[in-house]
Parts: structure tokens; C-alpha cells; sequence
């Protein structure tokens, strides 16, 4: 009731939109708003630059890696890639070779096989037989060899 009556004297005054802060001051309502909103736009701006100086200072107190360290980093990691590629073509190096030696494996174990057939059939009989007729052209009792000379071809005159 007495803020109604304090805005009636104010009406009457012909002072509308304006308040007393106190028995000396008046004061304009849009005008306080206004600086108001002045203020506390100024004051969040300060917060947002302070923040940003705390930031900054923030990344500036933290330790920094220097020059030869950085290039130590750097060298280790060459050294690292280096022997990791250097391995994987070693493998890979290894892995043909593996494979060109399975392939002769299996060629000797072939031969290994037409050796044994060989060995087995030596104490046979027969095959003694076939290799001296055929080695050394040896005959059996009451057989005659008979020996052509080879051919040459005939040229045409």
C-alpha cells in the first residue's frame, strides 16, 4: 500500500517511470534497466577475457618440450618405424624362402622314392639281367648281337 502510494505522489509529481532511491535521489527506471544491462554485460565480458588469460596462462606454465628433445622424439620414432618395416620385409623375405625350400622338399622326397623303387628292384633277377644286356651288351649262351651302324642322312646332289 505505501509502494502504491509513493507511485500515486509520483504520478502527481509528473514524474512517471521515475522511483526515490532515497529522500535525495531520483532515479529513472529504464534508464537504471539500461545501465544495468551495461554493467553486466561489461562484467561478462571481463569474466570471458579473464577466462581466456587464466587459459593461456595455463598453456604457458606448462612444461614445454625443447628442440632436442623433440628431435630425440622424433629419431626414436624413425628408429621404431624403420626396424618394424625392416622386420615385416624380413618376414616376408623368409616366407619365399620357405616356400622355394617346401618345393625342393617335395622334389626330394620324389627322388628319395624313385631311389628306393630302384634299390628293391636291384636284387631282382631280371632287371640285373636287363642292365648288363643293356649296359655292357652282354649275351646269353648261343646268341648272336647284331650291331647297325647308324644312318646318315642322304643328301641330295
Amino acid at each position: 500500500m505505501a509502494e502504491k502510494n509513493r507511485t500515486e505522489k509520483n504520478r502527481k509529481d509528473g514524474q512517471a517511470g521515475k522511483r526515490r532511491k532515497n529522500a535525495s535521489q531520483i532515479i529513472e527506471i529504464e534508464e537504471a534497466q539500461k545501465r544495468r544491462m551495461e554493467k553486466r554485460a561489461e562484467f561478462l565480458q571481463q569474466e570471458k577475457v579473464q577466462k581466456r588469460r587464466e587459459k593461456l596462462q595455463e598453456k604457458a606454465s606448462r612444461p614445454k618440450m625443447s628442440r632436442g628433445k623433440k628431435f630425440a622424439v622424433l629419431g626414436v620414432l624413425v628408429i621404431a618405424g624403420l626396424l618394424f618395416f625392416s622386420s615385416g620385409y624380413r618376414i616376408v623375405n623368409l616366407n619365399l624362402d620357405k616356400a622355394v625350400y617346401e618345393r625342393s622338399y617335395e622334389e626330394k622326397l620324389a627322388e628319395k622314392a624313385r631311389l628306393e623303387k630302384t634299390l628293391s628292384e636291384v636284387d631282382d633277377p631280371a632287371y640285373i639281367e636287363q642292365q648288363a644286356r643293356d649296359r655292357y651288351h652282354m649275351l646269353r649262351d648261343g646268341e648272336i648281337l647284331y650291331v647297325f651302324p647308324e644312318s646318315e642322312p642322304v643328301e641330295a646332289q
